[in-house]
């Protein structure tokens, strides 16, 4: 193919391999960009802990890993920037290194790259200021998202991610004191809300995967320059496998270093799972993925068990009779639901984790935020097979129409051609 036109895409974390609903996001819409819409198509990323550089997928023509910030960086960034002058948000802060612009600037100077895409707020910082056209790809509203953390529970809240395990165990004790967390929390949503204005009036286009948002973004800009670009499944990965085991396995899928889901797992334990086990004692809650902390860790029992990172979550989804999404914060789209549909898992999930995807309750899933009807409705889904297979059925039919990479690629194509 040849590649006349190049864009250039900034990221705080590799696009591959696909092992988080993010990096899954990404890893397609590289893939989209440069196999499918035939963009030469230049990474520049951070690395995060396990990263291997060496796993490229060959649509990515160039990949230049990016100089991470020290932890002085990252102190007086937050300091200066977040505390004192409060012209950047902590996401902004931590990710920011001059080291790292000087790498883009170069990369810049040397492909002249067509179009140059931040992802998310962590590095949208490092697209600011070039004459090319600029997309700025928030994925959601992080300041929504830390709104409903702050309004559901503060306690479970850490506001300032991996950078709190690089202090002292006496450091972290004080910044995780929650009167001190509430105000940090309160000032990082004022300076986030802030800040998605600002980069969205920016960049010459925002991008969220989620129609709802972007409304709401275009009519705080009093212009239409947010867009909307749903993320997909791969309905071929994520095929139809009907499940015919004896094992009641309910399922649940996400990274549990990210707070909404740790929240979940934690609400699914305390206040559902008790009232399925008195109803089928049998009944276990398979915990896939990693980043579970010991604390979380200790709520391993005969009924939950935490898989860790597994390097095929297929193969842990396939022997759940049920997939549950009890989320109760959280914004944007939740990719684990459209991967356990894709697969004909029946899932159950709350309004927050059914939000922006409008499948119809109790036909292509049931959604339900009670905890008692919650768990009379896995109950249900258990004991009635074809109820369940019903709804797994008519789940991977709703994906199969709504929400394939195929959809994402006639958005992102629609977009690109309005590009003079």
């Amino acid at each position: 193919m040849n590649k006349t036109k190049k864009i250039l895409f900034v990221m705080p974390r590799l696009p591959f391999p696909a092992t988080s609903g993010r990096k899954t996001s990404l890893y397609h819409y590289c893939r989209i960009l440069s196999e499918e819409l035939g963009y030469r198509l230049i990474v520049a990323a951070f690395l995060e802990k396990g990263d291997d550089p060496q796993l490229r997928p060959e649509f990515i023509d160039r990949l230049e890993i990016l100089p991470k910030p020290s932890a002085t960086t990252k102190i007086k960034n937050i300091f200066v920037d977040s505390v004192l002058l409060k012209k950047k948000p902590m996401q902004v802060s931590l990710y920011w290194n001059p080291n790292a612009k000087v790498v883009i600037d170069k990369i810049v100077k040397e492909e002249q790259p067509d179009i140059i895409i931040g992802d998310m707020v962590r590095s949208t910082e490092y697209i600011k200021n070039y004459p090319i056209y600029r997309i700025a790809d928030l994925d959601d509203r992080i300041s929504l998202r830390y709104q409903r953390q702050l309004d559901y529970d503060i306690s479970g809240i850490n506001p300032y991610g991996a950078f709190l395990n690089t202090v002292p165990e006496i450091i972290q004790k004080i910044m995780l004191w929650k009167p001190l967390k509430v105000y940090v929390v309160k000032n990082e949503i004022k300076l986030l809300k802030k800040y998605e204005l600002e980069i969205a009036k920016q960049c010459d286009k925002t991008v969220l995967v989620a129609q709802k948002e972007v409304d709401a973004l275009n009519k705080e800009l009093h212009e239409d320059k947010a867009y909307a670009i749903p993320i997909g499944v791969d309905v071929n990965y994520f095929s139809y496998r009907e499940n015919f085991s004896e094992e009641n396995y309910i399922g649940f899928l996400g990274a549990m270093s990210v707070a909404h889901n740790e929240n979940a797992v934690r609400h699914f334990i305390a206040d559902i799972l008790p009232q399925i086990v008195k109803e089928r004692p049998e009944a276990k809650f398979l915990v896939i993925g990693g980043g579970a902390s010991e604390d979380l860790r200790k709520l391993e029992s005969d009924h939950v068990h935490f898989t860790g990172r597994v390097d095929d979550v297929r193969d842990y989804l396939e022997k759940c009779k049920v997939f549950v999404c009890p989320m109760t914060f959280g914004s944007g789209i939740k990719t684990k639901n459209l991967e356990a549909m894709a697969m004909g898992i029946a899932t159950i999930t709350t309004t927050i984790g059914a939000e922006n995807i409008d499948a119809e309750n109790m036909q292509e899933w049931i959604m339900v935020d009670n905890s008692d009807e919650f768990a009379e409705s896995v109950v249900k889904l258990l004991e009635d097979d074809a109820f369940r297979h019903y709804i797994g059925e008519s789940g991977n039919k709703f994906i199969n129409q709504n929400y394939t990479w195929n959809v994402t690629k006639n958005k992102f194509d629609k977009l690109l051609k309005t590009i003079k």
